[in-house]
């Protein structure tokens, strides 16, 4: 019994593993809705980074850590968010997971300003970001599925600029490390963000109702694309990542895009089919990242098999990680939670500390979460407060 004791402490009556687990051991515990020794913790990709821009940013952070010289910055196309942020700083704050992209073409640069990228979509700068305008979607004015199909700038999944070098980094990361590998397959990792980007937000809405053969046949098209990008990439990577990830926003502030009923009807098929063909490719856990107040549908995400959700953003409506934890939290593992509205641009560091205890308390026990930000920290948000927040995260312990 006093050997059991060294390795097991009792607290309230959860049994808490207190061996020191690997980055990897502690993020898989965590999914698989076990409590781990500690907060597993995850910092960059696309959805849990750091935006370049004034009067902060990735550059402020790097200084303030005393990563004098950082290794130079891929800045996400649309976000502006660092995707291969500096190891050394990382390390320093004892992250558990790194991120793996798919690989891309660079932007063809458009009169006026504009942008477009391989999917055809026009990109038009909007301050740090990069905007998509609804009056610009290249498929706006396709009436019929033969427009759909002679779109000329449909991917070819066989194109080998999605792959070059990734099965190497993935292994080495794999064999060479233990961190938690997170895949990354950018835009082949989206549904319906594609259809408002290629058609714009508002025929994506009025097509549910107004023309359902259309919208059936231009959904199905992008879904099939995206899962044949999807198995090129994750036959290179897909047997040394952990978590395969999927972006697709369906909610805003105050609630969702859609009724329940709607969602069910016009979004959920293709989202299913699309989690039910990533995991035929690879064992990888499937993460879904969606903004906004979507608790009305997360018993749904649940049930196709989704097994990650991020941000969590705690501001938003339902979103509060008390209610969340209690409804959903012995079936989905969470994602994110530190709120980037409010919180990390304008607390103190003093509020920073209290916020993330509070939430610590309550979304580790049982397990069930990765410690993040909700969503990529803005350039507004002083560096002392991203430092605070990790390292109160790494060293806080429930017992």
């Amino acid at each position: 019994m006093d050997v059991i004791k060294t390795i097991f402490g009792l607290s309230k009556g959860r049994l808490i593993s207190m061996v020191q687990m690997t980055p990897r051991e502690r993020v898989l515990t965590a999914i698989n809705l076990k409590e781990p020794d500690r907060v597993p913790l995850d910092f960059g990709g696309v959805v849990s980074g750091i935006v370049m821009g004034l009067p902060y940013g990735y550059e402020a952070l790097c200084r303030a850590l005393g990563v004098t010289d950082p290794i130079e910055p891929q800045i996400n196309t649309r976000l502006s968010c660092v995707q291969n942020i500096d190891e050394r700083i990382l390390k320093r704050m004892d992250i558990d997971i790194r991120h793996i992209n798919i690989g891309g073409k660079p932007l063809q640069e458009l009169p006026n300003g504009l942008y477009r990228d391989a999917w055809g979509l026009i990109l038009k700068p909007s301050g740090v970001y990069k905007s998509i305008p609804d009056e610009l979607a290249p498929l706006r004015n396709a009436k019929t599925v033969e427009d759909i199909e002679n779109y000329s700038f449909w991917p070819d999944p066989s194109d080998p600029v999605f792959i070059e070098g990734k099965r190497k980094k993935a292994k080495e990361l794999r064999e060479r490390t233990d961190y938690a590998i997170f895949a990354h397959p950018g835009y082949a990792g989206r549904i319906f963000h594609m259809y408002a980007g290629l058609r714009g937000f508002d025929k994506w809405l009025l097509d549910m109702r107004i023309n359902p053969e259309f919208y059936d046949a231009f959904a199905t098209k992008i879904t099939d694309v995206a899962i044949d990008v999807c198995k090129s990439f994750y036959n290179e990577v897909g047997d040394y990542i952990d978590v395969a990830v999927y972006y697709d926003d369906m909610g805003m502030q105050t609630g969702g895009f859609v009724s329940l009923e709607d969602y069910r009807k016009f979004i959920k098929p293709y989202t299913a089919r699309y989690v039910r063909e990533i995991k035929k490719i690879t064992k990888a856990k499937v993460f879904y990242h969606t903004c906004g107040s979507v608790y009305s549908y997360v018993n749904d995400f649940v049930e196709i098999g989704i097994d990650i959700l991020n941000p969590i953003q705690p501001l938003a409506k339902n979103m509060a990680p008390e209610l969340l934890k209690r409804e959903f939290g012995s079936r989905i593992c969470f994602h994110g939670g530190i709120d980037v509205q409010r919180l990390l641009p304008f607390g103190s560091v003093n509020e920073v500390k209290e916020s993330v205890r509070k939430t610590i308390k309550i979304l580790l026990p049982g397990g069930g979460w990765i410690f993040a930000p909700a969503h990529n920290i803005q350039p507004d948000t002083p560096p002392e407060n991203i430092i605070t927040m990790y390292t109160v995260a790494r060293d806080f312990r429930l017992n």
